[in-house]
């Protein structure tokens, strides 16, 4: 369930476009391999993005400057692309299969981006221009999540304010769930990849996401498809941001403090 709030800003703000997820990404022409940077991302995961930019940057590079619907099972994506000496701007918008996009706006907005980034402007303003013109809903339906490592280690928790009772056991949670994850092949069997598991306790769940021995744990009271997406994509972007620090993780949490920002993003908790 999406709260009405976010509704009712778009309804009083018609310049503001709610739109399910954007991506910036900057392909270097001079690269042999045609290499590329995501240069920001927001409800759309890196790997999709990736995915999508490894299967059409040959054509991207070879016209360097154009537009393209690429159709997903359940969504839409809309590609922007535009030509400079070294690099190619590549925008991607992501929306609802049947859903009225407005193009013009997209484009505008894409042609305004476009040319802050031929001027040099740093990404931190263009990110900017984003978040003024284009808002991704938010979900609610969620009490708490929990990031923790194979070993039980708690990276970063997020817990709704009024469930006290959690917040006073969210060690022993964590632990709880490391522990159960570890040794309980019911639940997770003996495979690696990133597969949701639901560990049922009563009138509320526990939607698991096991990935690169970090653990992905939500305690969800309503579950939903947009819910469950971004589940997926908290996932993703913690593994992306702190890819290297959990290669050589010493104990020290402190820096997974920044990623509450992401997760605030996606959930109202």
């Amino acid at each position: 369930m999406i709260i009405m709030e976010n509704h009712q800003n778009f309804r009083e703000n018609p310049l503001v476009m709610e739109i399910l997820g954007i991506g910036l990404v900057k392909i270097s022409q001079i690269d042999t391999k045609g290499r590329f940077d995501v240069l920001f991302q927001k409800g759309i995961g890196v790997p999709l993005i990736q995915n999508v930019i490894e299967l059409y940057k040959k054509e991207i590079i070879h016209k360097k400057q154009g537009s393209s619907i690429i159709p997903l099972e359940k969504f839409n994506l809309f590609i922007h692309y535009f030509n400079h000496n070294q690099d190619i701007l590549v925008i991607i918008y992501m929306e609802e299969k049947n859903s009225s996009v407005n193009f013009s706006k997209l484009y505008f907005l894409s042609k305004k981006i476009n040319r802050k980034f031929q001027v040099n402007e740093p990404v931190l303003n263009i990110i900017d221009d984003f978040d003024t013109a284009v808002k991704i809903p938010k979900t609610d339906g969620i009490i708490a999540i929990f990031i923790i490592g194979a070993a039980g280690s708690p990276y970063i928790s997020k817990i709704n304010k009024d469930r006290s009772e959690i917040a006073d056991h969210e060690v022993h949670i964590g632990g709880f769930i490391s522990a159960l994850l570890s040794f309980s092949n019911t639940i997770i069997g003996e495979e690696t990849g990133a597969k949701l598991k639901e560990i049922n306790f009563g009138n509320q769940q526990f939607y698991v996401i096991t990935k690169n021995d970090v653990i992905f744990a939500f305690l969800v009271e309503t579950m939903t498809s947009l819910l469950q997406r971004y589940m997926y994509l908290v996932a993703d972007e913690f593994l992306y941001q702190f890819k290297n620090l959990l290669k050589e993780f010493n104990g020290d949490i402190t820096p997974f403090n920044t990623f509450e920002e992401k997760i605030n993003q996606y959930f109202i908790i």
